[in-house]
């Protein structure tokens, strides 16, 4: 086990759910017993029932699910803005999720969380937080260099209202990242794994 890790998470839906994919998550779980817990992460797209099923099929003792789709767009023809058909319904997953204690966790890049000008939309953010949700802050900066986990941390706590983040880094770059000490927890985004 890689010294200061606590937690693996298992991508559970980037293929089919079928008998070979859950014979790894299965896998997977039997390793990290007594050393790592076990965690599902979900990416885009999944429902309230989908994330359900994965943390229980799993038997997960965590689970992370990916916020990244928009809560709503203007049209580019009539200045309409109106809600994303594809978002994700936050309030409905912590209903499905409620009755299982275990942690749970939204990784994101803000957009459910602001409007679709950029602006902060912490209504949004409120149910994750009344939950006691954990955000885990993407900051690629090969990807957005602006996106340092003092910068998302500042956005997510001043305008949208978490008590505190924990920043996801690109694990190979490591060093650019400077002095992560202040934080809690620190995820390690590593070749496509997340640790």
């Amino acid at each position: 086990m890689a010294k200061g890790y606590k937690w693996v998470a298992y991508q559970w839906n980037d293929v089919n759910l079928g008998p070979q994919q859950q014979a790894l998550a299965s896998a997977t779980r039997q390793a990290c017993v007594g050393k790592l817990i076990f965690t599902v992460w979900l990416t885009r797209p999944f429902d309230a029932a989908f994330a359900r099923q994965a943390a229980v099929e799993t038997q997960a003792q965590g689970i992370i699910l990916e916020g990244e789709i928009p809560s709503e767009e203007k049209e580019a023809f009539t200045g309409i803005i109106k809600p994303k058909p594809d978002a994700v319904n936050w309030p409905e997953v912590i209903f499905q999720l409620s009755d299982l204690d275990i942690p749970k966790a939204v990784v994101s890049n803000f957009a459910p969380f602001v409007h679709w000008d950029g602006q902060a939309w912490p209504e949004k953010a409120k149910p994750l937080i009344d939950d006691h949700w954990v955000y885990i802050s993407e900051c690629f900066i090969t990807e957005s260099p602006n996106s340092t986990p003092a910068r998302t941390d500042f956005f997510a706590t001043n305008s949208l209202g978490w008590p505190s983040t924990q920043p996801m880094i690109e694990g190979w770059h490591l060093p650019d990242y400077g002095n992560l000490s202040h934080f809690r927890n620190v995820s390690h985004w590593d070749a496509g794994n997340i640790l």
